[in-house]
C-alpha cells in the first residue's frame, strides 16, 4: 500500500507501452481507427514480473504451476502479503469461516497454452476454469467459508466486495477476503474494444475531460480483508476504514441497449448504497468514479452522479470532489473496483485526495459556477462534512451490473496511551529478531529487506523491541529460520546483512526447523563441572522468576546444609568465596542444582516448555524436580545428602576420559577387574572410566601409546565407581523419606536408559544413580528417534558437543543448544539460546517472552523466491527475407584446426565432420534480416566424405534460396579451393533453413507444430539422469570407443563423466574455452558412441554406424560449448532395416538448451576386429515399452488404492533403490532431482491425488514397487518412504 500511495500522491502516470513479453503490439497496432484486426492503442498498465511465482511456498508442483493462470499465482502472493500487512497469521485461519470473493473476467492463459497440444485436469483447472482462482486461495490457506469467483466484467471486484460484506453481515463468514485480478496476455480484447471505439489512441484515461476518447487496458491485482467492526476491535486489529454500506444493481432497459449505461440505473445504485449506509448522497465528501474516460461512459456517469447528489439538495458552494484512479494506472477491468476502493481507503487514512490526471477541458456537467461536482486536478485535503469522512466508490460492468460502496473514515474512540517499551530497549539489553522463510534464498532476501527496514527512517521510528515483538508474534514461522540480536538499530542491521550474505556472525545464525511441525524440546541437565565464579549474578539482578526460584532453592539448601547458595553466587555474606568457587562436591553439586532448577524456571517463563528432560549423573536430580516427579524440598534432600556422602570418599580413586566408545573402553578396563569400570558413556567416541587411580594410570599409558587421547577429570570423588558401592546403605537410609510423584513432563532416565513415570524415583533409584554407569549416549539415541532440539540447562555447556556427536551418528539434525557460557553475559546468552532454539524448530510461546499486546509495526512482507512459469503462445510468422544469399567461408575460419585429427577410424582415415557445414550455413544466415536464430531441417550429407588431410586450406560456398513459405530457405553447401581442384563444386550438404521464433525454446517448429511430445531443457536433463544409472568413467568411454574402431583426438575429449542406460546416455562435458563452436558440437555428437548397441557382423567384428543425415538442427547458444555443460543422447534401433536414429541435446548447467540434433539417421557398417566394447559393463536395460517422460496413462477403472497394473517388463538382477523412488517423484512433480528435499512430505511439494496415482503407477512399472497413494499423500517424508523400499525383502 505504501508504494501505491506514493504513486497516487506523486501524481504518477504508470501507463507504458505493451511489453514484448506480453505480445508484439506493433503487429496489431494501427493509427487508423476501425481497421480490421488492429487496435489504436499500444499502451497499457502492467504488473512487473507477472510470470514470476513462488510455487514451492504454496506447495504447488512446478508442473502444475506452469499450467496455472498467472492471475491465480499473483493473487496467492498478494493475499498472503495482505494478511501480513494486517498482522493476521495466515496459519491461524486454517479451518475458519473465512470467505473468499474474487473478481475475475478473463482467462486468456488457458487459450494461449493450448498450443502445446496437451491438456489435462491440471491444465483445465489452472488455465481455463476461472472458478479455480477463488478455490485455489481457499485451498492454500484451508479456508472453510464461501469461495466465489465473480464475473460482472469491469464491476467484478467491487461486486465481490459487496458479496463479502453481505456474507459477514449474515454471519456466513467471520472474515472475508475480497479481491480482484486482471492480466492482459493477448491483443484480442484490445482489438475488440478498439473496433468499438472504446480505446484511447494515446493510451490515457482522461476522466471528466470533454475530449475524453476512451480508456487504456491495464493489469492489476488487489485484495482487502473485511471483518465485522466489533470483531476487529475485539481482536485488536488495525482498522483502516469502515465499509458503511453497499449496493449492486443493474441498468435493466434504462438505456434502451444492452451495452450502453443508463443514467437512471446509476443514480439508483448510488441512492441504494447510501440508504444501506444510513446516509444521503449529499453527505458524501468524495466519490471515486468508475471514470474510464470514454465519451459515453463519462457523460452518463457524471450526469447520474450530479443527479443523485444535486437531487438531495447539496450546496452549490461545496461541489462534491470526484476522481478516478484509472488516470494513473489505466482501466484494470475486473480489478478496477478494488483499485478504486483501496485508493479511497488511503484517502481516508491520509486525508488527502490525489489529483486525477489528464484533465484539460472539464466536461460540460462540471462547467459553470453552479456545478455540483468537481474533479480534483491537484492534491487536495479531504474535508469531512462531519466527524468522520464519508466517501463513495463506483464500478460499472459492461452488462449493466453496477456496484457502489460507501467508505467511512475510521475514527477510534479516545483511549489511554499504552506505555512505551523505550526503557526495555536500552543499549545494554540485546533484542532478538526472528525471521523465517520456505527456502534459503527467500530467507537471505528477507534478511536483507529487514536490514534495510531497521536501518532506515521507517524502522528507526520504532523501538527494536517493538520491531522484534511484531516479527515474532505477527508472522508465521517457516522451515528455514534466522535469528539475530542487537542492542541498537545499527547492530541489528549489521547482523542481518552479514547473515543475508551468508557470512558467520556471533550475533545471529540460521538453521532449518524441519518440515513436519514443531520439534520436541528436551532439557538436558549435565553433571558436575560447569560452575564458574559470577554465574547467575546478572540474572539474579534482572530476572524476577530466576531470583524467586533461586531464593526457594537457597532456603531448601540452607535447611539441609546450613549455608547460602545466593551468598556463594553473589560473593555477599559469610558464605562468599574469596576468589573462586570451592571444589568440594558437597558444595558444588547443590550449587549447580540450584542454578539448573532456576534456569529451567526462567526458560519456562520466557516461553520454553520442555517436552522431555534428560539428566547426566547429578543432573538427574534437577531433571526430577523440573519434571514434577520430586518436590523442591525432596530434590534438595537428594542433592545435598548425596553430595555430602560422596564427600566422605574424597581423595579415593580417579576418573579418566578416553576417546573410545563404551565397549572399547570396557575392554581396556577389563584386565583390572572390579578396580575400574565404565562410569559414563558421554558420546559415541568419548567414555569416562572410574576407579583405582593406579589402574587408571596404567590404562592411560597403554592407550596413549596406541594413539588414544586420554585426560583425567578434575574431581575429588570418583562417582559411578566401585567406591560408591560403600555408600549404598547410608544413601538409601538418608533418602527413605522421599515421596516421588507422577511426572508432569516426560523424563528419560540415563540410569535405567528408559522413560520413568516418577513414582520409581525413590531412594533405591538414587543409589543406582550414584553407583551405576551414566548411559547418556543411549538416552540421547532414544530421544533422537523423534525430531528433538536439545537445550543444555547449565551455567556452561558440558554436553552440547556430546549430543551433537550422537545426532551426527544418527543422521539427525545437529540441534543442540547451550544456555549460558562461562564469563559471558547471562542475559544475552539466554536471548541467543532462544534464537537458536527457534531456528532449530523448537516451540516457543513468544507472547510469554515479549509479554503484552504486539504493536503494529509495518514490517516488510515476505520475500518471494520466484521462478518463471510461462507457456509460450504460438509464434508470429517471420518477416520476409531477401531473394538469395551466398557466402563463401574457409574451413579454418569455421574451426577446422580446433578439431585436431578429429576422429580416425581403424584404417586411419579422418573426414571433415558435418558440423563444420552446419556452422557455415548458420554464418551465412547471419545476413538474412532480423534472424535471431534458425533451424536446419532435412539435412542430407554429400555422397562422398571429404578427407580432413585434403581440406585444411579449402573453403565452402553456402547458397540460401527462399521458398514460397515465408522464412524458409533451401540451402546447399559446396566445396571450393580443394587441394587439386578436382572436388571444387562438389556437394557437401543440402537442406532447408527456417528462421525460428520463440517456439524453438519449447521444442516446436516455426509454425508452432510440436516436433516432440518429450520433456525439454531442464526437464529433459532430469529425466535422463533419472533413467541412466550405469556410470562409465570418461577414460573408459574413450577406451571403449577405440575398441569399436574410433580413435578420438584429444581436442575432442571433453567428456568428464557419463551415465548410460539401454539406448540412452547423459554426459557431463568439460568446458573447451579455446575451441570453436564446431569442435564443441562435434565433441557432444561423439557421445552417440555410448548408446550404439553392440552387434557383430559376419566376420565376428563389431558393427558401427555412419551418420548420413540430420532431421533437425538448432543451435541456440554457440558460446555454451565453451562452458561446462551436459549432453543427452538417445538411440532408436532399426525397424528391420540397416538404419537407426539418434537424438543429441547439449544443455547448459541450468538446463537451457545449447544445441539439439534431432533424427540423426545412421547407416550400419562393419569396422575392425572385435575388442572390448563400449557397453561391456552392461548398463541395466529399461523396459522398452515405458515412456518415462510423458504422463503415465492410468486406466480409467483404476482405484487409487487398488491393485496397479503389472509391470510392462521386469528388470533382471535390479534391486529397487531409494533413488528410484526419489527420481520418479521428481519427474512426476516436474522438479529437478536435486531440488527434491527428502525430508519433506510429497504433499508439501505439490503432490495431489492425481499425481499420486501417476507416481504409484510409475513406481510399479519401473521398479516393481507398490506404494499406496494414501501413503504418498501422507505426512511421511519422501526420504523415509524411499528408504523403506530398500529395506523390503
Amino acid at each position: 500500500m505504501r508504494a501505491f500511495w506514493h504513486l497516487l500522491e506523486h501524481n504518477t502516470d504508470a501507463v507504458t507501452p505493451v511489453p514484448e513479453e506480453r505480445f508484439d503490439v506493433l503487429r496489431y497496432h494501427s493509427a487508423r481507427p476501425g481497421e480490421p484486426g488492429t487496435t489504436v492503442s499500444r499502451h497499457g498498465g502492467f504488473i512487473d514480473d507477472l510470470y514470476g511465482f513462488d510455487a514451492a511456498f504454496f506447495g504447488i508442483a512446478p508442473r502444475e504451476a506452469l499450467a496455472m493462470d498467472p492471475q491465480q499465482r499473483v493473487l496467492l502472493q498478494v493475499v498472503w502479503e495482505a494478511l501480513e500487512e494486517a498482522h493476521i497469521l495466515p496459519s491461524s485461519l486454517a479451518g475458519s469461516r473465512t470467505g473468499v470473493f474474487v473478481g475475475q473476467a478473463t482467462a486468456e492463459y488457458g487459450d494461449l497454452a493450448e498450443s502445446d497440444g496437451h491438456q489435462d485436469v491440471h491444465g483445465m483447472a489452472g488455465g481455463r476454469l476461472r472458478t479455480m482462482t477463488a478455490g485455489r486461495l481457499s485451498f492454500a490457506l484451508d479456508l472453510r467459508g464461501p469461495s466465489l469467483m465473480v464475473d460482472t466484467a469491469c464491476s467484478s471486484s467491487l461486486v465481490a466486495v459487496h458479496l463479502a460484506r453481505q456474507s459477514l453481515l449474515t454471519g456466513e463468514s467471520d472474515l472475508a477476503v475480497a479481491a480482484g485480478v486482471n492480466a492482459v496476455l493477448s491483443p484480442s480484447d484490445a482489438i475488440t474494444y478498439s473496433q468499438g471505439g472504446m480505446l484511447a489512441p494515446d493510451g490515457r484515461c482522461k476522466f471528466a475531460d470533454a475530449s475524453g476518447d476512451g480508456f487504456v487496458r491495464s493489469e492489476g491485482v488487489g485484495a482487502v480483508l473485511l471483518k465485522r467492526l466489533p470483531d476487529a476491535l475485539r481482536d485488536g486489529d488495525q482498522v483502516l476504514a469502515v465499509l458503511r454500506g453497499s449496493a449492486v444493481t443493474n441498468d435493466g432497459q434504462g438505456s434502451g441497449t444492452l451495452l450502453q449505461p443508463a443514467v437512471s440505473g446509476q443514480t439508483e445504485m448510488i441512492r441504494s448504497a447510501c440508504r444501506s449506509a444510513g446516509i444521503t448522497p449529499d453527505q458524501l465528501d468524495y466519490v471515486e468514479a468508475h471514470g474510464t474516460g470514454t465519451p459515453v461512459g463519462d457523460d452518463v456517469e457524471l450526469r447520474a452522479l450530479a443527479e443523485a447528489v444535486g437531487g438531495e439538495g447539496r450546496s452549490r458552494t461545496r461541489p462534491l470532489p470526484i476522481g478516478s484512479v484509472k488516470t494513473n494506472i489505466g482501466h484494470a477491468e475486473a480489478a478496477a473496483g478494488i483499485a478504486g476502493l483501496i485508493k479511497t481507503v488511503l484517502i481516508a487514512r491520509h486525508r488527502t485526495i490525489p489529483a486525477s490526471l489528464h484533465l484539460r477541458t472539464p466536461h460540460p456537467v462540471l462547467a459553470g459556477d453552479t456545478a455540483t461536482l468537481a474533479c480534483v486536478t491537484r492534491n487536495t485535503p479531504l474535508v469531512p462534512g462531519g466527524r468522520a469522512a464519508l466517501m463513495g466508490v463506483s464500478s460499472f460492468g459492461l452488462s449493466g451490473t453496477n456496484a457502489h460502496v460507501i467508505v467511512g473514515e475510521y475514527v477510534p474512540e479516545p483511549r489511554t496511551e499504552q506505555p512505551s517499551h523505550g526503557s526495555s530497549n536500552a543499549p545494554e539489553e540485546p533484542q532478538l529478531l526472528l525471521l523465517s522463510a520456505r527456502t534459503p534464498a527467500a530467507l537471505s532476501r528477507l534478511a536483507a529487506r529487514y536490514a534495510d527496514f531497521v536501518d532506515g527512517d521507517e524502522g528507526r521510528a520504532f523501538t527494536l523491541r517493538d520491531i522484534c515483538h511484531t516479527a515474532a508474534t505477527r508472522r508465521d514461522a517457516h522451515p528455514y529460520r534466522l535469528w539475530a540480536v542487537g542492542r541498537t538499530h545499527d547492530e541489528l542491521a549489521a547482523a542481518l546483512r552479514a547473515l543475508a550474505e551468508g557470512e558467520e556472525t556471533p550475533d545471529g545464525g540460521t538453521a532449518d526447523a524441519g518440515f513436519t511441525g514443531d520439534r520436541r524440546t528436551a532439557f538436558v541437565f549435565p553433571g558436575q563441572g560447569s560452575q564458574w565464579l559470577g554465574m547467575g549474578r546478572r540474572l539474579l539482578a534482572s530476572e524476577a522468576v530466576f531470583r524467586r526460584t533461586l531464593t526457594e532453592c537457597d532456603a531448601a539448601v540452607r535447611e539441609e546444609l546450613g549455608w547460602s547458595v545466593i551468598g556463594l553466587l553473589t560473593g555477599d555474606g559469610e558464605d562468599a568465596p574469596p576468589r573462586e568457587l570451592p571444589d568440594d562436591v558437597a558444595v558444588v553439586q547443590p550449587l549447580l542444582w540450584a542454578m539448573q532448577v532456576s534456569l529451567a524456571a526462567l526458560l519456562r517463563a520466557k516461553g520454553v516448555e520442555p517436552d522431555l528432560c534428560v539428566g547426566h549423573s547429578m543432573g538427574e536430580v534437577a531433571t526430577a524436580q523440573v519434571c514434577g516427579a520430586l518436590s523442591l524440598k525432596d530434590a534438595a534432600s537428594v542433592i545435598c545428602r548425596r553430595s555430602s556422602l560422596m564427600q566422605s570418599q574424597a581423595g579415593r580413586g580417579a576418573m579418566l576420559a578416553v576417546e573410545l566408545d563404551a565397549p572399547a573402553a570396557a575392554a581396556a578396563a577389563a584386565p583390572y577387574g572390579d578396580a575400574v569400570c565404565v562410569a559414563a558413556e558421554n558420546a559415541p567416541g568419548s567414555t569416562v572410566l572410574a576407579g583405582d587411580a593406579r589402574a587408571l594410570r596404567l590404562i592411560a599409558e597403554r592407550l596413549e601409546a596406541e594413539g588414544v587421547s586420554c585426560r583425567y577429570v578434575k574431581v575429588n570423588v570418583a562417582s559411578h565407581s566401585p567406591y560408591m558401592a560403600e555408600l549404598r546403605d547410608d544413601l538409601a537410609g538418608a533418602l527413605a523419606h522421599l515421596t516421588p510423584l507422577p511426572a508432569r513432563t516426560a523424563m528419560l532416565s540415563t540410569t535405567r536408559c528408559e522413560p520413568v513415570d516418577g513414582p520409581e524415583l525413590d531412594a533405591a533409584y538414587w543409589v543406582d544413580n550414584l553407583r551405576e554407569r551414566v548411559r547418556f549416549v543411549d538416552a540421547v539415541r532414544t530421544a533422537a528417534k523423534e525430531e528433538t532440539v536439545f537445550l543444555e540447562v547449565s551455567p556452561h555447556p558440558l554436553l552440547v558437543q556430546s549430543v551433537t556427536a550422537v545426532l551426527d551418528e544418527q543422521g539427525a539434525a545437529p540441534a543442540a543448544v547451550a544456555t549460558l557460557k562461562r564469563h559471558q553475559d547471562d542475559g544475552e546468552n539466554i536471548t541467543r539460546a532462544l534464537g537458536q532454539l527457534f531456528s532449530h524448530g523448537a516451540r516457543i510461546d513468544w507472547n510469554r517472552y515479549f509479554q503484552g499486546t504486539a504493536p503494529r509495526v509495518p514490517l516488510p512482507t515476505y520475500a518471494w523466491d520466484q521462478e518463471q512459469f510461462r507457456k509460450e503462445p504460438a509464434p508470429a510468422p517471420a518477416p520476409a527475407a531477401p531473394a538469395e544469399h551466398v557466402r563463401e567461408v574457409g574451413l579454418r575460419e569455421l574451426g577446422l584446426d580446433d578439431l585436431g585429427q578429429s576422429v580416425r577410424t581403424r584404417d586411419g582415415a579422418a573426414v571433415v565432420p558435418p558440423v563444420l557445414y552446419v556452422e557455415a550455413v548458420l554464418r551465412a544466415a547471419d545476413g538474412i534480416g532480423q534472424r535471431a536464430e534458425g533451424v536446419l531441417e532435412d539435412v542430407e550429407f554429400g555422397p562422398r566424405p571429404w578427407e580432413l588431410a585434403h581440406a585444411r586450406d579449402a573453403a565452402v560456398r553456402v547458397c540460401l534460396t527462399p521458398t514460397a513459405e515465408q522464412g524458409c530457405f533451401v540451402f546447399t553447401v559446396t566445396a571450393l579451393r580443394t587441394a587439386d581442384g578436382t572436388r571444387d563444386g562438389e556437394l557437401c550438404m543440402t537442406g532447408r533453413f527456417r528462421t525460428a521464433g520463440p517456439a524453438a525454446d519449447a521444442g516446436e517448429d516455426t509454425s508452432g507444430r510440436s516436433v516432440t511430445a518429450e520433456p525439454y531443457g531442464r526437464e529433459l536433463l532430469d529425466a535422463g539422469l533419472t533413467r541412466c544409472t550405469a556410470y562409465v568413467p570418461a577414460a573408459e568411454f574413450y577406451r571403449r570407443a577405440q575398441g569399436r574402431g574410433y580413435t578420438i583426438d584429444a581436442a575432442l575429449r571433453t567428456v568428464a563423466q557419463l551415465w548410460c542406460s539401454e539406448g540412452e546416455s547423459v554426459a557431463r562435458m568439460r568446458r573447451s574455452p579455446g575451441a570453436g563452436t564446431a569442435a564443441g558440437l562435434e565433441a557432444g555428437l561423439l557421445t552417440m558412441l555410448a548408446v550404439w548397441p553392440l552387434t557383430t557382423g559376419a566376420a565376428g567384428r563389431p558393427d558401427g554406424y555412419v551418420p548420413v543425415s540430420f532431421g533437425r538442427v538448432l543451435v541456440r547458444d554457440a558460446a555454451g560449448v565453451g562452458r561446462d555443460h551436459w549432453c543427452v543422447t538417445r538411440f532408436t534401433p532399426s525397424d528391420g532395416t540397416d538404419d537407426a536414429r539418434c537424438d543429441v541435446w547439449l544443455t547448459a548447467e541450468d538446463g537451457q538448451v545449447i544445441a539439439e540434433f534431432r533424427d540423426i539417421r545412421l547407416r550400419r557398417r562393419a569396422v575392425g576386429p572385435a575388442h572390448a566394447t563400449l557397453d561391456a559393463e552392461g548398463p541395466v536395460p529399461v523396459p522398452a515399452t515405458l515412456d518415462a517422460e510423458g504422463p503415465v496413462p492410468v486406466p480409467a477403472t483404476l482405484d487409487a488404492e487398488g491393485p496397479v497394473p503389472a509391470p510392462a517388463a521386469t528388470i533382471p538382477g535390479r534391486v529397487p533403490t531409494p533413488d528410484d523412488v526419489l527420481k520418479q517423484a521428481a519427474t512426476v512433480l516436474g522438479l529437478s532431482a536435486t531440488r527434491l528435499d527428502p525430508r519433506r512430505p510429497l504433499r508439501t511439494l505439490g503432490l495431489d491425488s492425481l499425481l499420486a496415482t501417476e507416481l504409484r503407477v510409475r513406481l510399479h512399472r519401473t521398479a516393481g514397487v507398490d506404494i499406496s497413494a494414501t501413503r504418498l499423500l501422507g505426512r511421511e517424508p519422501i526420504g523415509v518412504i524411499a528408504a523403506s523400499v530398500a529395506s523390503r525383502p
